[in-house]
C-alpha cells in the first residue's frame, strides 16, 4: 500500500463536497462549470467525481474513457458518424477512449463520472439489452 493510502472506509457527505471550476478548453466560450474529484488513483490513472454544467457545447476526442451516470438534466451527443445520442437521468454514457463527437447540454446537466486513462487498455463493450 502506498505511503498516505488507506483502507479505511470512508463517506463522503453532501455538505463536504467542495466544488472547483471545472477544466474548460481553450476554444470554448461557454461559463465554465464545477467538478469535485471524489477519487483518483495514485497512479492517476483512474479517477471518480461529480461534475455540473448549465452550458457546454464543444467538439470532443476523448483521450480516455468515460463511464457518466446522468443525475439531472439532458445532454445530446453527435458522434463522428453523425448518429446523435440523447442521455438523461438515470441514463450510463459510455464513452471510449477514441470516440469522437460534439456534446451539447440541452438543460443543466449534473452527472457522476469515473475517467480510466491507461495507455493501451480498451474496456469491454455492454452486452445486453439495448443499443451499443
Amino acid at each position: 500500500m502506498s505511503e498516505g493510502a488507506s483502507r479505511k472506509i470512508k463517506v463522503i457527505k453532501p455538505e463536504d463536497i467542495t466544488w472547483e471550476e471545472a477544466m474548460r478548453y481553450p476554444e470554448e466560450t461557454d461559463p465554465a462549470g464545477q467538478e469535485f474529484t471524489a477519487a483518483r488513483s495514485v497512479d492517476d490513472k483512474f479517477s471518480f467525481g461529480l461534475w455540473q454544467r448549465d452550458v457546454q457545447r464543444r467538439h470532443f476526442e476523448r483521450g480516455y474513457h468515460e463511464i457518466a451516470y446522468i443525475i439531472e438534466g439532458q445532454v445530446e451527443v453527435t458522434d463522428d458518424d453523425g448518429e446523435v445520442i440523447v442521455a438523461g437521468p438515470g441514463d450510463i454514457l459510455i464513452t471510449p477512449k477514441g470516440s469522437k463527437g460534439y456534446w451539447k447540454n440541452l438543460s443543466p446537466v449534473k452527472k457522476v463520472w469515473a475517467i480510466y486513462e491507461e495507455a493501451g487498455a480498451d474496456i469491454d463493450p455492454y452486452i445486453g439489452p439495448g443499443k451499443f
